[in-house]
């Protein structure tokens, strides 16, 4: 296939194996409020930034203006606390998992005593190893992400 270009307002067809920069000119990005070349673009709405343009936010990106300031803060906040329900989810999915596996544990050896049926052990005790290894695995992810 191939994609479509847009330069000095003509669209032309170009093949991916054709590369961009042979037999075409090459454009670079300008400030959206200077005549400059950029040398960045803004974090939150993709402007290009010159260098009087580019205004540094509370992290290492780029903003064009303090309302993207805001907004880029706004979403840092909001991914922080998405990652912080995470981890209490799956704090809650290991104590789930493991209190799942405690009572197939105890199914397995009422099944044992009361019900010598081997499928029914059988079931019972692989569940409890399921959910032990769930738990498990929910409480590596919860170590991991608090150590972040």
């Amino acid at each position: 296939m191939g994609t479509i270009r847009r330069l000095d307002n003509q669209t032309r067809f170009v093949p991916f194996a054709f590369p961009a920069h042979v037999g075409q000119l090459v454009h670079h990005m300008k400030c959206y409020a200077h005549p400059a070349d950029a040398i960045g673009v803004c974090a939150w709405c993709g402007r290009g930034l010159c260098a009087d343009c580019a205004r540094p936010a509370a992290n290492p990106r780029l903003v064009c203006s303090p309302a993207c300031a805001a907004a880029l803060a706004r979403a840092d906040q909001a991914m922080q606390s998405i990652l912080r329900q995470s981890v209490q989810s799956a704090r809650a999915s290991a104590c789930y998992s493991y209190l799942c596996a405690a009572l197939s544990a105890g199914g397995a050896v009422g099944a044992w005593y009361y019900l010598p049926s081997p499928y029914l052990i059988g079931f019972t005790a692989a569940c409890t190893i399921i959910f032990l290894a769930a738990g498990f695995i929910y409480s590596r992810i919860t170590r991991k992400s608090a150590a972040n």
